[in-house]
């Protein structure tokens, strides 16, 4: 009889996890994701490889991140670029340029701009705008993405925000809550790229790709694969780091 009770017990418990997990709205599934990738003080070192049809080209990057609206951007190579830096303070961005002597602030309305030639944004890099904040969100269902079973979310910009894309669906893996696939398309609806997610680490209760694709639609052979080869969590960073003056030393 005990067995028997305890057998139904935690049946009833993988049911309630299972009826709980199917029972989030399309907003809770985003800010799941939105805590699991809003990570908190770390440093990572990876590059961005730029494909087209003819050429590719490869970039290497150093980033520094104490909270959404303190991160840091440094370009390692190739020499040419070598020094050029990027830096968020809350909604402040700027661009330090070593071979001028000079710091220049980005505005707003240039966040979605290719950043460094290739098919990210410099909101990308930087994350200006919020999947939380500046859209309205409504479920589509569940969809097979990146070898996942996902939440299918469709992102609808709200009124007052500053975001360029006329929608955003996104696949939400309902494992992990990592993005495994996201689509952007133009006002009047056209697909105007696809990002995708890879090689899952996990680092505390954060899940990290260490891979991330874009792909532009309408655009055959053009591709940009940024890879993160080293990730570590840094608690010790402080906000001084990231001031107009360390830019300007960073190498």
């Amino acid at each position: 009889m005990r067995t028997r009770t305890l057998i139904l017990s935690l049946l009833a418990s993988c049911c309630c996890i299972t009826l709980s997990s199917q029972s989030l709205s399309a907003y809770q599934v985003m800010e799941k994701a939105h805590e699991n990738r809003d990570l908190q003080s770390f440093r990572s070192q990876g590059k961005m490889t730029i494909l087209r049809p003819t050429w590719k080209r490869t970039i290497g990057i150093k980033t520094w991140v104490k909270t959404r609206d303190m991160s840091l951007v440094l370009i390692t190579a190739p020499a040419k670029e070598k020094g050029l830096a990027f830096l968020k303070r809350e909604n402040n961005l700027w661009n330090w340029q070593p071979s001028i002597g000079r710091t220049i602030k980005i505005a707003a309305s240039a966040t979605n701009q290719s950043w460094m030639g290739g098919d990210f944004t410099t909101d990308d890099v930087l994350r200006y705008i919020s999947f939380i904040d500046d859209f309205s969100h409504k479920s589509l269902g569940k969809e097979t993405a990146g070898g996942e079973i996902c939440y299918k979310i469709q992102l609808t910009p709200k009124a007052k925000s500053k975001v360029v894309w006329g929608k955003v669906v996104a696949w939400i893996s309902m494992r992990d809550f990592v993005e495994r696939k996201i689509e952007y398309y133009d006002e009047a609806g056209k697909p105007v790229r696809t990002c995708t997610t890879g090689s899952i680490k996990t680092f505390g209760r954060h899940k990290v790709p260490m891979l991330v694709e874009i792909t532009p639609a309408n655009k055959r052979g053009f591709k940009t694969v940024l890879e993160i080869t080293d990730y570590t969590p840094d608690p010790s960073l402080q906000e001084v780091f990231f001031s107009m003056q360390n830019i300007k030393r960073l190498h």
